[in-house]
This record gives C-alpha cells, sequence and structure tokens, in this order.
C-alpha cells in the first residue's frame, strides 16, 4: 500500500467521521450506506456526482440513489443542478441547525400530529368499562400534550427560518 490515496480508498480520518455518522444514524434506524453517503458529502470539499459517490464507497447505484432520496427527504443534503448540465450534484447540509429544524418540520411534527388523530380515535373506540384501556390511552395522550407544547421551543432553537418568527 502506498502513502498516496487511490481514486477509491478513503483516508482514515474520513473513514472515523463517515463510522460516526454510521454510528448516529443507526440510533435512529437509517441505512448504514445512508449513513457513509451522508459522511461522504459532508467530508467532500465540493458537491458530487451520485455516480462518484457509489463508486467512493463501492455501493451499487441503486443504494446511491435511495439514500440520496432519502437524505433529501429529511434536508441532510442539496441537489444542485448547473444550468446545461444532465447532472446533479450533492452536498451535505453542514448546519447543525438547519438539519435538526428539517427534520423537526418534515419528520417529528407529521407523526405527532399523526399520532394524535390514532389516540383519539382509539380513545373513542374504548367501551367505556375498558378501564385499563382507557387509563393507558390517556396516559399516552399526555405524554402527547407533553411533546406538543415542547414542540415550540424546538422549532425556536432550530428554526429554518433564518431566526424570523413565521
Amino acid at each position: 500500500m502506498t502513502a498516496e490515496c487511490t481514486e477509491t480508498e478513503i483516508p482514515p480520518w474520513e473513514a472515523e467521521i463517515i463510522d460516526l455518522f454510521v454510528g448516529i444514524f443507526d440510533g435512529f434506524g437509517l441505512p448504514k450506506s445512508t449513513a457513509m453517503i451522508y459522511g461522504t458529502l459532508y467530508c467532500a470539499e465540493d458537491g458530487m456526482l451520485q455516480e462518484e459517490i457509489a463508486h467512493r464507497l463501492q455501493i451499487s447505484a441503486g443504494s446511491a440513489s435511495q439514500g440520496l432520496k432519502m437524505l433529501q427527504t429529511l434536508g441532510a443534503v442539496k441537489r444542485q443542478s448547473p444550468i446545461g448540465q444532465r447532472h446533479s450534484y450533492y452536498s451535505a447540509e453542514r448546519s447543525m441547525r438547519r438539519l435538526m429544524g428539517n427534520v423537526v418540520e418534515s419528520q417529528l411534527q407529521p407523526k405527532l400530529r399523526s399520532g394524535k388523530e390514532r389516540l383519539q380515535e382509539l380513545a373513542a373506540a374504548i367501551p367505556a368499562e375498558e378501564s385499563l384501556a382507557r387509563q393507558r390511552i390517556q396516559t399516552l395522550q399526555t405524554w402527547q400534550r407533553k411533546v406538543e407544547r415542547g414542540m415550540p421551543l424546538l422549532s425556536k432553537i432550530f428554526s429554518t427560518g433564518g431566526g424570523k418568527s413565521k
């Protein structure tokens, strides 16, 4: 092995950062390849093509495509398509505030709304004599209200609106 990195060889410092993101993403149940893509883009000086990412990480084009789509949905990756070019370049969102704000707005808030509706439907469907079921549902509804009360603070901390209130 030479001291120079080959085209696909990942420098040790970058491999460590990628591994750090693999651990973080795993904690949220996200695929390893998605974490590796984010880590690679995070370390990159410039945007990268999907094909470059797949080649560098030695993953399939399908895995690269799927991971990039997931990362775009989370707001963790930006896609740029230069005028007159067919290919898109991808770059990592490096601002924790914007990244967390995107996750709160696009993932957490919709799931909380959905959960609240499901609990309301479940509470309405449980017969009055089912005291244990009603008790458990009421506890979950209390948890739901507490999380909802904390959401404005989370939104303020991780606001993606550039500090302006919406």
